[in-house]
């Protein structure tokens, strides 16, 4: 692979060994974004190959912007004062001195940058990110009880809004309610079913213009308290007057055994009409390993490809899809997102990744850390992401317990999101720092992109149905 360097939207690579305390933290990419905007040459980019050193990558683009004098163009006198002759009067040029140069000539202000320097601090911060302002107050009210609530906008505008709500006898109802204010308030609208079983985790997709999609799961229970599930199902329903009335349409995944399948996830991707993509967890190893899989649809859910295995090979105990378009900043390019949680701090113990398509869905690779909570013994769970400002930035949502007292997850946890923005070649910026959207005692976050730099966050907040917003400061 090569790089390019000095196009308008181009980005400097460094190998993550440079000096350089601007880079991200994974990767060594400063965004061409972050830069002045009289730092963006329209001139032919130079392509530099993967395996460049330091110098030579810092080389090519000081050439770049400051090719070498030539006799009919310059004068001995003003070659000496040059930039070219900075570096060619040194021989060699040290990395330090031609990053400080090239960098302070891009607009960064090294000096101002050293001062405020925290030296007891050597964790080299990316460029700072938008501001991600979250709303103090309730969208609409917390009043209808439920859980696991999610979003899904229909093509006329409208919101429709799934839960699970408990009746006396322990029976589960999956309720669709509606919104045409912006989601300002909601009117019950319909019911998808009701179970004794084990009936929960839906997830809503429209197809086409009023025709709704619900995957949930759809577990029998049997055992001493009848509480253990004996068949897991991935069940399908439809509705076509959007989300009035359902009908049963198909079984997705189902199996035996003591290995469960769960948390369903449906999308339906650009271009490719009755193409339903359904993304589930499917437990491994009596419980101890879980994959991510992928189940395809051609003829808008009625039948489903055999499943296909997305993240899993390392072993871990991978959970709670949830996917959001971005677009790459340095080439252009159209990309999905998943967030799943994850058991790589320990067996039991959840932190949050990502991994990354550029092809719809059909290949997932760059994995990388979202989030990794504080303190610990600590979760970061359940996370949902949704896309901000067309596409230019993604806010996670989750569960976290960092901030309770042991042995309280889920239960204790509050909701918190991170921002994603600068996707480059697979790997995007994320906050460090999460801030609260949902006080202690919330689970279950949805989300869903409302606006070009907005988006509601849902949960179950003290056994009811919550929603803020969030905004991006661009």
């Amino acid at each position: 692979m090569s790089h390019l360097l000095g196009s308008p939207c181009a980005c400097l690579f460094l190998p993550e060994n440079a000096s350089n305390r601007w880079p991200s933290r994974r990767t060594g990419l400063l965004p061409l974004s972050y830069l002045p905007r009289t730092t963006h040459r329209h001139k032919a980019p130079v392509t530099v190959t993967e395996s460049a050193t330091n110098s030579e990558l810092l080389s090519a683009l000081f050439l770049h912007h400051f090719p070498p004098p030539t006799n009919s163009l310059i004068t001995p006198a003003t070659y000496e004062s040059s930039p070219f002759a900075f570096f060619s009067s040194r021989s060699p040029p040290s990395l330090p001195n031609m990053a400080e140069y090239l960098l302070s000539k891009l607009g960064f202000d090294l000096k101002n940058q050293a001062d405020n320097h925290d030296p007891g601090n050597n964790d080299d911060r990316p460029p700072p990110l938008p501001q991600l302002h979250i709303s103090t107050e309730d969208h609409f009210p917390p009043s209808t009880q439920g859980t696991y609530p999610r979003l899904c906008q229909l093509s006329d505008g409208s919101l429709l809004k799934s839960y699970t709500t408990f009746g006396p006898d322990g029976e589960r109802v999956l309720v669709v309610s509606r919104s045409v204010d912006q989601a300002r308030s909601f009117e019950v609208v319909g019911e998808i079913t009701r179970s004794h079983g084990d009936c929960d985790n839906c997830f809503l997709a429209e197809l086409e213009p009023g025709v709704v999609l619900a995957a949930f799961r759809n577990h029998d229970l049997s055992g001493e308290d009848g509480n253990k599930p004996t068949w897991f199902r991935i069940t399908v329903c439809r509705s076509r007057d959007g989300g009035r009335i359902w009908e049963y349409l198909s079984q997705a995944v189902e199996k035996g055994g003591s290995d469960g399948v769960w948390e369903p996830f449906v999308r339906i991707p650009v271009g490719r009409r009755e193409e339903v993509q359904l993304y589930y967890s499917a437990e491994a190893e009596q419980g101890q390993r879980q994959d991510t899989m992928v189940v395809v649809s051609g003829d808008g859910g009625e039948t489903w490809s055999e499943p296909r295995r997305i993240t899993g090979e390392e072993g871990l105990r991978d959970g709670m899809v949830g996917i959001a378009g971005m677009k790459d900043a340095v080439s252009g390019k159209e990309a999905l997102v998943m967030v799943l949680e994850t058991t790589r701090c320990g067996p039991g113990r959840f932190s949050i990744e990502a991994v990354v398509s550029y092809d719809e869905g059909l290949s997932w690779a760059s994995r990388q850390e979202v989030y990794k909570p504080s303190g610990e013994g600590k979760n970061a769970g359940a996370p949902q992401i949704g896309t901000l400002a067309g596409g230019e930035g993604v806010a996670v949502v989750f569960m976290t317990d960092e901030d309770g007292n042991e042995g309280v997850w889920p239960s204790g946890a509050k909701i918190k999101t991170v921002l994603g923005v600068g996707l480059g070649n697979g790997v995007i910026n994320w906050s460090r720092e999460a801030d609260t959207v949902f006080e202690e005692g919330s689970s279950w976050p949805g989300i869903l992109g409302v606006g070009h730099g907005e988006a509601l966050v849902v949960c179950a907040t003290r056994s009811r149905i919550g929603g803020r917003l969030l905004s991006l400061d661009l």
